[in-house]
Parts: structure tokens; C-alpha cells; sequence
């Protein structure tokens, strides 16, 4: 079944920060509590292609109903670290992660070099280079998803799609067209969220690079209806899409009157995608259709001297945008009626540059000191809420508790104890992984399931610790730090003997 058709399952997610660096214990503590009061599912993540992300930052996110997306922005030429991925994507395939993309995006000039750019067959030669990667992560349970496209792009990425699928279908490689999904930039600019509506059996006369007059084309949110639209065509069924780096950022909504941008009309226009990804809203003729599983709304956080800051939920200092506060209430209300309790008024935002008011706080001992600003809406919903925290926490408040308690709970176990089990910490070489490394582990992984990875810092999170190749690969410097953060550590000899070092 496709995730969309469970009624159960809900699309809303968003970009993670910008990099990799951000995976540890306290980024789950700020930032998971954050993602379930907006009622977000699914979280987008930017993976390294030389070591894994913490096993525990994914399983966490797992064990609190939010799917990653793990999208490896890779070089788009021939690698020599294929063994690598192929054991990272074993690993996130047993913590639980199910959707994995490879570069991005494949259609513009800047992701390839200036020679491979000028060759011919250019989408021949990408799908030389997916092909195997896609794969591989169908090999191991996981669904590849043909990268996103940018929206036009140097080559027109409706023409760039089309020249896929076909690719793909003449390769006949059933295994991994029968799994795809397919990734999509759904950004709105300034274009309003209907903008291209029904696709091209709507808008005939749209042509590449050349827009009718009188005519809309795919260059906004419902780029999804022209995707499905080839798929239909090429395939004779829609595959699955992730809408990627979805809605608009606050550059995208300018005041006329002032230039600046307009942070409500930002917030209005991603709380109404989020109402076209609900589910039970599929009677609406613009809700988002069945098989979009997901629209990831960019971006959540980025730190201060990101050049993505500005467009960031959480960007610069603490004063999150005011989106923030509309998803608050917003992820509130679908709790409540979850609960089946009707809370009224629905949610809506002001009128433009009147502040919002402050988040409903679910915190029942904290609910009394937030400021309603004389709305008696608002103390109906603070009552409405506490009501709903004491029905998760049960009569006697003392054996039940939220998914947001038992995180912060176990967020502080992460602190105090040792996350991983059982870590295995392999040398990475200038060209990748020995295959001779891989080989020697291979009764490991079948003994303990370990977590494996190139990381000393992950390492060091770990109980014990295994460690492949000798001092020159692994220095004793290595070993004594791992020993002083606690670990257990062995090495394991080209006989597969484990040792003390």
C-alpha cells in the first residue's frame, strides 16, 4: 500500500538542517519536541557517504513516528566508495529507515563537471551512475528515489524525467522500477499554491523555457500533477512522490508596501499545504493526491552563519518566524480531535503584520503563565489542551506518558549511558573502504548486527568498540581515547581473531 493511502499516516514533514554535523543527543532533545508539536512525520536528512548517522539519532526518530529521508548529495561521477554505501545502507535499512535519494539534482549544469556536462547522453549516463545505487538499496529493503529535479533547470527537467523513465523501462530493470519513487522540488516561489493545477492535459500550450501567454506550467507546489502526469505516460501507473524542499520561504511572500518579507502571508501559505496534505481532505479537487507520501517544507533550522539562515523556521537568534507558532496550534488542534475533542476556533491566522498570538502550551503546570492576550479562544484551547494531556497521562498521572515524556526520558539515558551496543570502527582510505576490511568484518555482522562506521566520535558513544586495521590505520591515540570515554575496546586480527590492542 502506499504510505498516502493509510488514513493513519500523515505527509507532513520538513528539511532538516543544511549539513551533516548536526546528529547528536541534543539536537534529538530540541529538536524532536519542536517537529511533534507541528505534527510533522517525516524529516529530510542530508547523509554523509563516508560514515552513517548515529544509530541512535535514527532509531529515535523512528521510535517517534517520524520517517527519515536520507538524501546523499553525491558528486555525479563514478565513485569508488560503493562498498561503503552499500554497508551504510545496510545499517539504516535495519534501524528502520525506508526512503533513500542519490545526488542532486542530475539536470543542472553545476552538479556535474564542465566536461561531463558537454558529453551526449547525458541522462544515459546518470542512470549509468543510479542504476547501481538504486540497487543496492532495493536489495537491502529500502526505496530508491529517483533524485529531484530542479524545476526547469539547465536541462528541462519535465524532458529530463520523461528521458528517465523511458531509460529505465528499456533497461528492464523490473527490480528496481517496480520500487521507485520519485523526488520532486515542490517550491512555490511566488506563484499561488494552484499555480499549474491539472498538469499538462490542462495546459497544453506550456512549452520548455518558453511560457504561453495565457498558459501555466509545472514551476510551483503542484508540480506533483506534471511528474504524475509522465509517469502515467511512460509507465502506465504513478509512482510514489516525495515532494522535497516543499512551499515557500519568506523571500517567496514580499509586502509590497514595505519590501520586506511578508511573515504571515509565508506562514498562511505553508499552513495551507499542510491542510491539502491531510488525508480525509482527498474529496477536495486541490487537495495533494494519493500518491504523494510526503511534502518536506523547507527548512526547519540552520545555524546563524548558514547561507540559509534567513529562510530557516529557526534561523537567527531565539525568535523562531511565525510560521512556527501557526504549525503550533495547528499540530494542537489535530491532537485534540484526535482525542475526540472538538476545539474551537479552528486555526486561522491574523490578519497581515499583526503579531500571532503565543503557542498553546501542553504543558499543564506551565499552561497558567502563558499569556492569551485577553482572547478567550485562546484560554478555551489552553483549557481544551490540559484536558488532553491529562487523558494521555492517564487518572492517576503516574504510570502513563506522552511520546514526548518517554523521549525526554530517554534522552537523558543517552547522556548518562553508553547508545551503542556494539560498534565496529573502520579505517577509511583516501579511495574508500578496503574491500579486504568489509570481508574481514563480514562474520561480525552476522554474529552481532553491530553499528559500523568511520567515525571516533560515534565510536566513542559505543560499549564496545571493534576496531579494524592496524596502528597505522587506527593510532594508539584512537585507542586511548575510546578507553577513557569507557569503551571496551578490541582489535580485530587479519584471521578474524578478536584481541586486546
Amino acid at each position: 500500500m502506499n504510505p498516502a493511502q493509510d488514513s493513519s499516516v500523515r505527509r507532513l514533514g520538513f528539511h532538516y538542517f543544511p549539513d551533516t554535523l548536526h546528529y547528536q543527543a541534543q539536537d534529538l532533545e530540541r529538536w524532536i519536541p519542536e517537529l511533534l508539536r507541528m505534527d510533522a512525520s517525516w524529516l529530510t536528512l542530508f547523509a554523509p557517504a563516508e560514515r552513517a548517522i548515529p544509530e541512535f539519532f535514527i532509531e529515535t526518530l523512528v521510535a517517534n513516528g517520524i520517517q527519515p529521508i536520507l538524501h546523499f548529495q553525491l558528486p555525479i561521477h563514478p565513485s569508488a566508495s560503493q562498498d561503503t554505501l552499500k554497508l551504510l545502507l545496510h545499517q539504516y535499512a535495519r534501524w528502520g529507515v525506508h526512503w533513500v535519494t542519490f545526488f542532486d539534482p542530475p539536470n543542472s549544469r553545476r552538479s556535474w563537471g564542465a566536461s561531463d556536462w558537454a558529453q551526449t547522453d547525458l541522462v544515459e549516463r546518470f542512470l549509468d551512475l543510479f542504476l547501481p545505487l538504486a540497487q543496492t538499496a532495493v536489495d537491502e529493503g529500502l526505496t530508491p528515489v529517483l533524485p529531484p529535479f530542479e524545476p526547469g533547470g539547465d536541462y528541462w527537467d519535465l524532458s529530463f524525467l520523461q528521458d528517465s523513465l523511458r531509460g529505465l523501462a528499456r533497461r528492464g530493470r523490473n527490480g528496481v522500477l517496480d520500487k521507485l519513487a520519485l523526488g520532486a522540488y515542490a517550491w512555490t516561489g511566488s506563484r499561488p499554491l494552484d499555480w499549474g493545477i491539472g498538469g499538462p492535459e490542462r495546459w497544453p500550450e506550456s512549452r520548455p523555457y518558453r511560457p504561453a501567454v495565457g498558459s501555466e506550467d509545472h514551476l510551483g507546489f503542484r508540480i506533483f500533477d506534471w511528474y504524475s502526469a509522465i509517469s502515467r505516460e511512460e509507465l502506465g501507473w504513478e509512482l510514489p512522490l516525495l515532494l522535497l524542499r516543499g512551499g515557500c520561504t519568506p523571500m517567496d511572500r514580499i509586502d509590497p508596501g514595505t519590501g520586506r518579507p511578508d511573515l504571515n502571508a509565508h506562514a498562511q501559505t505553508n499552513l495551507s499545504i499542510a491542510q491539502l496534505l491531510e488525508v480525509e481532505a482527498n474529496n477536495d479537487p486541490g487537495a495533494a493526491p494519493q500518491n504523494v507520501v510526503c511534502c518536506c517544507l523547507w527548512l526547519l533550522c540552520a545555524g546563524e552563519t548558514s547561507s540559509n539562515t534567513e529562510q530557516a523556521w529557526f534561523g537567527k537568534g531565539d525568535e523562531p518566524l511565525p510560521a512556527v507558532n501557526a504549525f503550533y496550534r495547528w499540530g494542537a488542534r489535530k491532537a485534540l480531535v484526535g482525542l475526540g475533542i472538538d476545539p474551537e476556533p479552528p486555526v486561522e491566522l491574523p490578519a497581515a503584520h499583526e503579531p500571532l498570538p503565543q503557542p498553546v502550551n501542553s504543558n499543564p503546570e506551565e499552561a497558567a503563565d502563558v499569556e492569551s492576550e485577553g482572547s478567550p479562544a485562546v484560554d478555551e484551547q489552553q483549557d481544551a489542551v490540559q484536558e488532553a494531556d491529562g487523558a494521555l497521562a492517564g487518572e492517576d498521572g503516574s504510570e502513563h506518558q506522552t511520546l514526548l515524556g518517554k523521549f525526554l526520558q530517554s534522552s537523558q539515558e543517552l547522556e548518562d549511558a553508553h547508545t551503542i551496543s556494539h560498534y565496529v570502527l573502520l579505517p577509511l582510505y583516501a579511495w574508500g573502504a578496503a574491500e579486504w576490511d568489509i570481508a574481514l568484518i563480514q562474520p561480525l555482522i552476522e554474529d552481532s548486527h553491530p553499528t559500523i562506521g568511520f567515525s571516533l566520535a560515534e565510536a566513542r558513544l559505543a560499549a564496545r568498540v571493534t576496531v579494524v586495521g592496524g596502528a597505522g590505520a587506527i593510532s594508539d591515540e584512537a585507542l586511548a581515547m575510546l578507553r577513557s570515554s569507557g569503551c571496551k575496546v578490541e582489535r580485530v586480527l587479519e584471521d578474524g581473531t578478536l584481541v586486546a590492542p
